[in-house]
C-alpha cells in the first residue's frame, strides 16, 4: 500500500513555452552523423555544458562523470546565457585532456509540473526511439521523433511538456513518480520525422528521486501508449 502526495507549483502556462523553445532548438541545432569518414572516431556524450561570461561554451561534464575544457569555447544561438548549463549530446574528440568539439545538440529538460494544473491535456503521438538513466543518475532520458514540416504562410509551434500524474510513497518509503508527456501537434503538418531528446530531472525538488525509488512515463505512441520504467 501506498499513498499520494502532491504540491502545487506554477501553471504549465509558465512551462510550455521553454519547453518548446528547447526542443526545437534540438532540432534545428547543428548535428552531426557518424560514419567512415574524418570524423569517425569522434565521441558523442550527453553532458551538462557551461557558458562563460560571453555566452559561449567553455567546459562540460558528461554523464560519465569526464570533466572536460573546451579547446576552442564557442557560441551557439540555443544558448544565448552568460554563466549558465545547458544539456547538450555533444560530438567531440578528447585531445589531451580537452574537447575538440565538432556539434552540439541542444537537449530539453522540461520541468516536472502536476498534471491537476492542466485544463486540456494533449498527447498527440510521438515516436519513441530509445529511453534509459544517465550512469551518473541526475537524468532519465527519451530518444523521440516528432512528425514535422512547414506550410507557406504558416508558422505552428509544437509543444512538448512533462506532467506527474501521481507520487506514490510506499511503506517502505520509496517512492514512485509517475509522469506523462504532454504533447500538442498545434498543426503543423506531419511532412517527416525529426529526431530530439528529452532529458528529464531526477535530481530537483519537489520531485527529487534517491536510491530505490521508480519513474514511469507514459508516451502516447503511434502504436498507442507505451511506458517506459526507470528504477533509480
Amino acid at each position: 500500500m501506498g499513498r499520494k502526495t502532491g504540491r502545487g507549483w506554477q501553471s504549465l502556462l509558465a512551462l510550455l513555452p521553454l519547453c518548446l523553445l528547447a526542443f526545437l532548438l534540438s532540432c534545428e541545432a547543428e548535428s552531426y552523423e557518424s560514419g567512415d569518414g574524418k570524423y569517425s572516431n569522434v565521441r558523442a556524450d550527453f553532458a551538462e555544458v557551461h557558458t562563460n561570461a560571453n555566452a559561449q561554451f567553455y567546459g562540460l561534464m558528461t554523464d560519465d562523470g569526464d570533466s572536460l575544457t573546451i579547446a576552442e569555447p564557442k557560441a551557439y544561438k540555443w544558448a544565448a546565457t552568460a554563466d549558465s548549463t545547458y544539456r547538450a549530446l555533444v560530438y567531440y574528440n578528447k585531445v589531451e585532456g580537452k574537447a575538440d568539439v565538432v556539434s552540439m545538440v541542444s537537449v530539453s529538460v522540461p520541468a516536472i509540473y502536476p498534471v491537476w494544473k492542466l485544463k486540456e491535456m494533449k498527447t498527440d503521438p510521438v515516436g519513441v526511439e530509445s529511453s534509459w538513466l544517465s550512469r551518473n543518475r541526475r537524468y532519465a532520458n527519451l530518444g523521440i521523433r516528432l512528425m514535422t514540416g512547414t506550410e507557406e504562410g504558416k508558422d505552428e509551434r509544437q509543444v512538448l511538456g512533462m506532467l506527474c500524474d501521481t507520487l506514490l510513497v510506499h511503506d517502505n518509503g520509496h517512492r514512485h513518480l509517475q509522469l506523462r508527456l504532454y504533447h500538442d501537434q498545434n498543426g503543423v503538418p506531419q511532412y517527416y520525422s525529426s529526431r530530439g531528446y528529452v532529458s528529464i530531472p531526477l535530481q530537483k525538488h519537489p520531485y527529487q528521486l534517491g536510491t530505490g525509488d521508480t519513474l514511469s512515463v507514459t508516451v502516447n505512441t503511434y502504436d498507442g501508449p507505451v511506458v517506459k520504467t526507470f528504477i533509480y
